[in-house]
């Protein structure tokens, strides 16, 4: 009986062996973070294609998350929340000079510009036959300020064209309900331009949207703070400043920043590209200046201003499905990890386990992946 004693002993030792790495390998199956690692980024990605087939791009994943702790935004006016284009209504002039000869001289410059404003000045001279003989594109020394206006050299004359402020004229001439730009020479003011400026059909909508969900809403604009007033009075913004420089902007992103506000700014302009890469989150539209874009978190293809009250909505919903991921995973970790450990769940079990994990973030996070007029109302 004597030998049998060692053999037993060596077949238990083995069988302990065996027992012990099969009850390691369970372990190692079940703590694979496959559920974990999946949580996040399968819920941003689903969100991504939903915004993509909604005809929202993101350019930065984790903007998702950003933009659902935003408690500001901050809109720009021309272009943003009025139309990207204006209608010339009316052309004042001082004495010797024509409105034919300075809206010859404000297309000149305006050519060379990719502002709204600019591309109307030069629409509105290219649809009169007496403007186009007076029209010199032999134009020198060209410089734009973004937000501010253009210059340049004609011959002899400097000419400025752009806000009452750049242009150094009276900013009280004109109507009140009326964007203007000013063009003017070393002598002083030549003209003043007053253009008719469309609200988006959505913009109250999406303001209304967002204040009802407790976003603060606000407008910065480089435009006349009569202009400016008048479209927020349409749209029930409380907080809205005109003459904005870039600066300007900047320096208000940055105060609201500092007293703990998550910002979002929406623009489309030139002199929007540095508070849109400063703000927390930012959205371009498709037509907006390679600038603006090249800034933005998303950019809103087509003239849909909702889609940016919509992309927060889905953001909410993308970060409760990451949470729910989250915890899916956790509580899948809390459970089957001490069965694995003593034992309780075989290494087939455990696998079986960690597949069916995965799959349930996977199917949790596609419930994301349809359009986003489908999230619920604003």
């Amino acid at each position: 009986l004597l030998p049998s004693v060692p053999v037993a002993l060596g077949v238990a030792r083995q069988t302990g062996a065996v027992v012990l790495l099969v009850v390691a390998v369970a372990v190692l199956v079940v703590t694979c973070p496959c559920a974990l690692s999946l949580a996040t980024p399968a819920a941003m990605l689903a969100s991504a294609g939903a915004l993509a087939r909604s005809g929202i791009l993101v350019r930065r994943l984790q903007a998702l998350e950003s933009l659902a702790q935003v408690d500001t935004v901050v809109f720009d006016k021309t272009g943003t929340l009025t139309r990207d284009a204006f209608a010339l209504t009316q052309v004042r002039t001082r004495p010797g000079i024509s409105p034919a000869q300075a809206l010859a001289w404000a297309a000149a410059l305006a050519g060379q510009s990719l502002h709204p404003v600019s591309r109307t000045l030069v629409q509105a001279a290219q649809a009169d036959a007496s403007v186009q003989p007076l029209i010199n594109h032999d134009i020198q020394e060209v410089r734009e300020l973004a937000g501010q206006g253009m210059s340049g050299r004609i011959g002899t004359r400097l000419l400025r064209l752009g806000s009452a402020r750049f242009c150094g004229v009276d900013a009280a001439q004109g109507t009140t309900d009326s964007l203007q730009a000013n063009l003017a020479d070393d002598d002083g003011w030549i003209a003043t331009f007053e253009l008719h400026e469309d609200l988006r059909s959505d913009a109250l909508s999406t303001v209304q949207a967002l204040q009802r969900n407790g976003i603060t809403v606000r407008l910065l604009s480089g435009d006349g703070a009569q202009a400016v007033a008048r479209v927020a009075n349409a749209l029930g913004i409380s907080d809205a400043r005109g003459q904005c420089t870039p600066q300007d902007k900047l320096d208000f992103l940055r105060a609201a920043q500092q007293q703990g506000h998550t910002v979002a700014m929406v623009g489309d302009g030139l002199n929007d590209g540095p508070v849109l890469a400063g703000a927390h989150v930012s959205f371009a539209f498709g037509q907006a200046v390679p600038l603006a874009q090249s800034r933005a978190d998303f950019v809103v293809m087509g003239d849909s201003l909702i889609n940016v009250a919509k992309t927060w909505v889905l953001t909410r919903r993308t970060v409760r499905i990451v949470r729910q991921n989250l915890g899916w995973a956790a509580f899948y970790n809390a459970v089957c990890v001490p069965l694995a450990v003593v034992g309780w769940l075989p290494a087939w079990l455990a696998g079986l386990g960690m597949a069916l994990s995965s799959l349930l973030v996977v199917a949790n996070s596609l419930r994301l992946a349809g359009r986003t007029d489908t999230f619920g109302t604003l």
